[in-house]
């Protein structure tokens, strides 16, 4: 087996991790990429400022944000209307663009679930940050082509939690950009909490 040190793409510093991550963090210039078998690729990403009022421990968090096209060819919903969806889209009921939220640490279903569902019908709006001002970063388990496969998954889950039954959705999603975004999170009992 071949050892290669992991060096950034962007200065040529070499990069030194204590925990698996996907996302290798550049300590020197500040850029975030991953390696593949094609080699290095940079990551656009952002990082927002925890609220300074937010108690307990605080970490970061990171999420795809994929800004998506979507188009819904026909449905069939009996006792309801397509309500999560509708309300999200800029540019109608029938389709338009969206942003949804992959999480992209490893989490428990019902959590993942939990934060896609509430950031995709709420985005947060926040200021960006420069770095992660000595917090925690959560190690990122699920890459770019995986979050956007699961796109679908999210899109689909914001009506599964409405009232009424969806029969039958024949839509098509685009995605037409991904971020990585940082946000911070705070422990609680019942499990990290937003902490804008």
């Amino acid at each position: 087996m071949k050892i290669i040190q992991v060096k950034c793409p962007n200065c040529g510093q070499a990069i030194y991790q204590k925990t698996k991550d996907e996302m290798f963090l550049c300590q020197n210039c500040g850029t975030i990429h991953y390696r593949d078998d094609k080699g290095p690729h940079r990551v656009p990403f952002e990082v927002a400022p925890p609220n300074p009022n937010s108690g307990g421990q605080r970490f970061y968090m990171p999420f795809w944000r994929l800004r998506c096209d979507f188009h819904i060819r026909s449905r069939d919903v009996q006792g309801g209307l397509l309500h999560k969806l509708a309300t999200t889209l800029r540019g109608g009921d029938n389709g338009g663009n969206l942003y949804i939220f992959v999480p992209a640490a490893e989490l428990d279903t019902t959590t993942f679930r939990r934060l896609a569902v509430a950031l995709t019908t709420s985005p947060p709006q926040y200021p960006v940050r420069q770095d992660f001002g000595g917090i925690e970063r959560v190690p990122t388990a699920i890459g770019q082509d995986e979050a956007i496969e699961m796109a679908d998954f999210v899109a689909v889950t914001l009506e599964a939690e409405k009232p009424g039954t969806l029969q039958y959705l024949d839509y098509e999603l685009k995605v037409l950009e991904a971020k990585l975004i940082y946000l911070p999170m705070v422990s609680t009992p019942s499990g990290p909490w937003l902490a804008i």
